[in-house]
């Protein structure tokens, strides 16, 4: 004890001079000796009370609920950690500072420009949303519309047009998809945003030939798509639509051919299933994500977004829906997918457990994204597309598009495309028509 003491660790009851551990001096918590001062709990609770200086402890506000439910989490100390470190803590601070209620427009314009910035708003967003503090939005529109304005305040003289392809076109589709498919919120961000910057680029280039956009020619979209086609034949969307809108004549962009994706062999993808629903060596969510893939051939954006709802029993069966029609499910694969949909609700503090994701992520109220979802398939030797594209043949082989599209909701073009691209080949069977009897 006298050598402990003289090392400046503290002690609690009586000792024989090898304790590894102190007591916290405010509650008498057992703490490692290597960490001085009080333990992480109390440490949450005096920067809390800084923090909310101005919220009273036992208050029924929004800020109030917040404040206890970070006292009371079952992790300090990722709060602490939280609270000593994070950009967005520092940021709620000032927020809190002003004394007034919080909302969703005082985040906007708090994000600025830089892209630091926004995701540090992005993440104190979803923490506030998550602890009830700010209601939820229509987050796809509010961002499509914030990147409009962004735009507008750059072109001013396209204001207009737009204004009316984004309120029309992209905003109605980016909502339906949304409510109908979920999944691949950014995804669909990022799609608008690129869409609006080629129309406005398009707008801009046309300008600068001395054309209005009821003067522009074929001729001129073909030298403006020539320059850089990878990326401008976007532009198709935005001309679709003003050509059916009246406001040019009728032009032309093709879509942007995409390359015959590469399957995996037949062998190869039982194999890799077989070790998705029977390796337990594999963690859980990789088996989980990795035979839906493999199996219903579904975007990585899809399957990251799957609530816990998707997997229902009916009886001694198991179902697993992903559109509107619920498949039936392999004992094998039942079992899994049960498995993973009946896991403890994590217990960070980000409180993502509302939400009931099948794979939930680390930011608040979020579920996991397709990215690092794919990175772990990638880690287990799990590709990603060919994956996709051999489920998807196999599929296709058995499945006609009017089935295959409400099953795993595709698109009735897309099932079609799919459907014609697994078209048996009936060379060999024409062949021996043709070749007479011996």
């Amino acid at each position: 004890m006298l050598i402990a003491r003289a090392q400046g660790r503290r002690v609690c009851g009586p000792c024989d001079g090898h304790a590894d551990h102190y007591a916290c001096p405010r509650c008498a918590e057992p703490r490692s000796y290597q960490v001085k001062g009080v333990c992480d709990r109390c440490a949450v609770h005096d920067r809390l009370a800084a923090l909310f200086s101005t919220v009273p402890i036992h208050g029924s506000g929004p800020y109030a609920q917040m404040r206890a439910a970070l006292a009371d989490c079952p992790e300090p100390g990722t709060v602490l950690s939280w609270l000593r470190n994070s950009h967005s803590a520092r940021l709620l601070a000032d927020l809190v500072a002003t004394g007034r209620p919080l909302t969703h427009i005082d985040l906007d314009t708090t994000a600025g420009d830089g892209r630091a910035a926004s995701r540090t708003v992005d993440y104190l967003r979803g923490l506030l949303v998550a602890y009830q503090v700010l209601p939820e939005r229509d987050e796809v529109s509010a961002r499509i519309e914030r990147h409009l304005d962004r735009v507008v305040a750059r072109h001013p003289e396209h204001a207009l047009l737009l204004r009316s392809y984004v309120r029309w076109s992209l905003l109605p589709r980016a909502r339906r998809h949304h409510r109908l498919r979920g999944g691949g919120f950014l995804y669909r961000v990022r799609s608008a945003y690129a869409r609006i910057n080629r129309a406005s680029e398009f707008l801009t280039a046309m300008t600068a030939r001395g054309r209005l956009l009821r003067e522009v020619t074929q001729h001129d979209v073909d030298a403006w798509l020539a320059v850089n086609p990878g990326t401008r034949f976007i532009v198709r969307d935005f001309v679709v639509w003003a050509t059916r809108r009246g406001h040019t004549r009728a032009l032309d962009v093709p879509h942007w051919p995409k390359k015959d994706p590469v399957g995996l062999d037949g062998d190869s993808q039982w194999e890799l299933l077989h070790q998705c629903l029977t390796d337990t060596d594999l963690p859980l969510d990789v088996r989980g994500a990795g035979a839906i893939l493999l199996l219903f051939g579904q975007h990585l954006t899809r399957i990251a977004a799957l609530t816990t709802c998707a997997v229902t029993t009916v009886g001694e069966g198991a179902f697993l829906t992903l559109d509107r029609t619920p498949i039936p499910l392999p004992a094998s694969l039942a079992d899994l997918l049960t498995g993973l949909s009946n896991m403890p609700a994590p217990t960070n503090w980000a409180a993502n457990s509302s939400h009931d994701w099948l794979f939930p992520g680390g930011r608040p109220g979020q579920h996991l994204s397709a990215t690092v979802l794919g990175r772990r398939l990638a880690a287990h030797h799990i590709p990603n597309r060919p994956a996709r594209a051999t489920a998807l043949v196999a599929l296709a082989q058995d499945l006609p598009p009017a089935v295959l599209g409400p099953m795993l909701g595709l698109h009735p073009v897309t099932a079609a495309h799919w459907r014609r691209r697994a078209a048996t080949d009936w060379t060999a069977y024409l062949e021996a028509r043709l070749t007479p009897p011996p």
